[in-house]
């Protein structure tokens, strides 16, 4: 038998320890990325701050399912159903200040701009992923506030005059997914026109799972991804180019679709 050569097994070696540095590196959580990670602290409530940041989920349908942290007494989902935040498959979301986020209550210390926190996001099939959140300084900031669906920002109350926009949501089953079409009447989307000055009648929308925040809407359409077997809410709101959102007679404007998964 040929004896194998030692530059042979040098080669060899090199191609094993290069294979084991890309699985090392691989993404943790099955394909899901936590990045961005804020906190900002609660008006009126003294030693409680929001958590904010991106979920990049490039795998299969998932759920956030609990959220806990050593520094506090207690961490909640705030603006989320029980059971958790669906994580749409192949999604982007992001825990928001206007949509579902989580709820650190009973920090002890003071809650300077730049201390960090640590937490930990329990998914239904990713785990557990550890985080490190940043406080930022509301007075510079603009941080603090009440947070959720429609509880920070300003709005833009409907002049007598202007067009006032109404929306429909319809969701349609797709192969890989679900189709959500937004009917509107009086609105335009306008993406071209984003950050820019308010015109009445245009601007874009906010798409939102559940409360959880998934992108913002510059055209009628949408795609979610496969989610998880239960019951899921879909919302659109409507804002303004300056990003304001609509109030027709005291009421935002906004529309949902209940869409199914067995």
């Amino acid at each position: 038998m040929k004896a194998v050569s030692p530059r042979y097994l040098l080669i060899l070696l090199a191609a094993v320890l290069a294979a084991l540095a890309l699985w090392a590196m691989r993404p943790a959580g099955g394909g899901i990325v936590l990045s961005d990670v804020t906190a900002a602290p609660i008006s009126g409530e003294p030693g409680a701050v929001g958590i904010f940041l991106k979920i990049a989920n490039d795998g299969g349908a998932d759920r956030l399912i609990a959220a806990t942290s050593s520094a506090a007494q207690s961490a909640t989902l705030a603006s989320a159903p029980a059971v958790g935040l669906s994580i749409p498959a192949g999604s982007h979301p992001a825990l928001a200040p206007d949509g579902a986020f989580i709820r650190l209550a009973g920090l002890d210390g003071a809650l300077d701009d730049g201390r960090t926190i640590p937490v930990t996001l329990n998914f239904e099939h990713a785990g557990a992923l550890n985080i490190r959140a940043r406080l930022t300084d509301p007075k510079t900031k603009g941080a603090a506030g009440q947070f959720g669906l429609f509880g920070i920002g300003d709005i833009c109350r409907v002049g007598e005059g202007e067009p006032a926009p109404a929306i429909a949501l319809v969701a349609t089953a797709a192969e890989d997914g679900w189709r959500i079409d937004v009917v509107a009447e009086e609105f335009t989307f306008a993406p071209d026109m984003a950050d820019g000055p308010h015109v009445p009648g245009f601007g874009h929308g906010h798409l939102y799972l559940n409360g959880l925040k998934l992108q913002r809407l510059y055209d009628a359409s949408a795609h979610i991804g496969q989610l998880p077997p239960g019951r899921h809410e879909v919302r659109v709101t409507l804002n303004t180019n300056d990003h304001r959102a609509y109030v027709v007679d005291d009421t935002p404007v906004t529309a949902q679709a209940m869409i199914e998964v067995r």
